[in-house]
This record gives structure tokens, sequence and C-alpha cells, in this order.
């Protein structure tokens, strides 16, 4: 039978009222910008593995499991942090990731210094996967399940982003150049972070 609607179910049928937020767009926003630094190198890690670490193509793929083994730890602390800071895990995260994406290129040579630069790489891309997550669905608490789909979208948008931005890359300057690329992109990010920090503490 017709049952009369309630006050929650009439909220609710206005989800998209997160969309006129600038607080919610600007988290969306974050999110792309976070993508796009992450793919940027991560779309070409095995490129750079072989043509710049020497890696044995029959290895590489060894060395991709192990990045993703470390993303392992690197989910574990994303989803431990981001409950208590959103933004500030963000911004934890996205100085880890950079300062691993940086050192890539220059440690290529030495497999060691390569491996620690994996390391840091790794935590901070894959903690950045559940910390944007949540963070828009945070912000959009009033209808999470479109901040969600919200922050696939962007992540989409952000991975498409990054292969373009990375070939483009790859076409001007080679793939030395992937790295720093990927950083002041993630730099662009750390800063738009610190600047919704600022303005929520104002």
């Amino acid at each position: 039978p017709t049952l009369p609607s309630s006050p929650k179910a009439a909220a609710g049928e206005k989800q998209t009222a997160i969309l006129r937020q600038p607080r919610f767009l600007a988290h969306v926003l974050l999110s792309v910008l976070t993508f796009t630094a992450m793919f940027t190198s991560y779309t070409y890690l095995a490129d750079i593995l072989e043509r710049l670490a020497g890696v044995p193509a029959s290895q590489v793929g060894w060395w991709l499991m192990g990045f993703g083994g470390v993303g392992m730890l690197g989910n574990h602390l994303g989803g431990l942090l981001v409950d208590r800071k959103p933004l500030g895990a963000m911004v934890l995260f996205l100085l880890v990731m950079g300062a691993g994406m940086l050192a890539v290129a220059p440690a290529a040579v030495h497999h060691a210094w390569l491996v620690l630069a994996l390391v840091a790489w790794g935590i901070g891309y894959t903690a950045l996967f559940p910390v944007c997550q949540v963070r828009v669905m945070q912000a959009g608490a009033k209808a999470q399940a479109l901040a969600a789909s919200m922050n696939i979208s962007a992540a989409n948008a952000g991975i498409g982003l990054g292969a373009i931005v990375g070939g483009l890359g790859i076409r001007h300057g080679g793939l030395e150049t992937l790295g720093p690329i990927a950083t002041l992109i993630a730099a662009v990010a750390l800063g738009l972070a610190l600047l919704m920090i600022s303005r929520r503490a104002a």
C-alpha cells in the first residue's frame, strides 16, 4: 500500500544539494588532483623499472607485486589516520608519495635506494585511496551515496588525466620527467589541502 512519506525520505531526495556546496566541490577537486598525480607516474611504472632501473622484463612483475604488497601497509595506515584528521592524512600521504615519486629516477641505478623510494611511493599511493574516499564521503555526509560516486568519478578522471600527462611528459622529456611532473601535481593538491585546512580553522 502507498505510505505517507516521512521527512527523512523527503530530505533524502535532495542529494544533489551537496553539488552546490563549495566545500564539497573542493574535496572532489582535491581527489581529481590527487589521482592525476598518482597515475602520472604509476601508469608507466613498469617502463620506469625496465628502462631506467634496468630491471629485466622477466622480473618486472615481481617488482610490481612487491609494490602492491607494500601497498597493504599504506592502505592500513590510511584507514587508521583518515578517521581522525582527513585533510591532515591527505597532507601526510601526499608528502610521502611525492617524495617517493621524486626519488625514483635518481635512485634507479642503485636498487637498494630504489627499493626505499618505491616503499615510500607505495605507502603514500595506496593510503590515498581510502583517505580520498572517506574524506569526500564525510564532506558529503548528507548524501553519502552520491558523494561516494562523485569520488569514484573524480578518481577515474584523475586516472585518465594522469595517463595523458605522463604520456606527454615521456614524449617531451622522457621517463625521467615523470617523477618531477607527478610531484608537482601532488604539490598543487597539497596546497589545496592546506588551504582547506586554513579555511576550516578560520
